[in-house]
């Protein structure tokens, strides 16, 4: 049976100890260091958030649709334009000898034509954010500088 739904999942080990990568997942102070230009986020279940990306180019806003503190958050992900709709985020973490697990699901895109391109780019982009957040947290060197170029 093929599946209607297709998923982008992630895992990366970050240095780092789990209660500051769930921070960095979860908290706009944080999230704007390794992910987007601005952020708000009311962390509590039906919460909202905003994510701003490329200068305001690229804004994602949804809500909160679980929060377990120091260990899960997934959001709802509105696509910018406002006609593509019904995927979910989630980033959960799992501690680890010497660091943390992040394990990054964004799940519910549909098997048509109009959501492939969209399914390529999220593919690409949670592997490079997901990058970006284990070069952060380990070394402080943001891959989003414009030093690298």
């Amino acid at each position: 049976m093929v599946q209607r739904y297709r998923s982008v999942s992630r895992q990366f080990f970050i240095r780092a100890a789990p209660q500051k990568v769930f921070a960095a997942v979860s908290d706009p102070k944080q999230l704007v260091k390794w992910a987007s230009d601005t952020a708000t986020v009311s962390l509590r279940k039906g919460g909202s958030y905003t994510l701003g990306f490329d200068g305001g180019r690229w804004v994602h806003s949804g809500k909160v649709l679980q929060y377990v503190p120091g260990v899960k958050v997934t959001y709802s992900w509105e696509w910018p334009g406002g006609n593509l709709h019904g995927t979910k985020l989630t980033w959960k973490v799992k501690p680890m000898k010497g660091g943390t697990l992040l394990k990054v699901d964004h799940s519910g895109f549909p098997r048509s034509e109009k959501w492939t391109d969209l399914y390529g780019i999220t593919e690409w982009g949670w592997t490079y954010y997901g990058m970006n957040l284990k070069s952060v947290m380990e070394t402080g060197h943001d891959l989003r500088s414009s030093d690298d170029g």
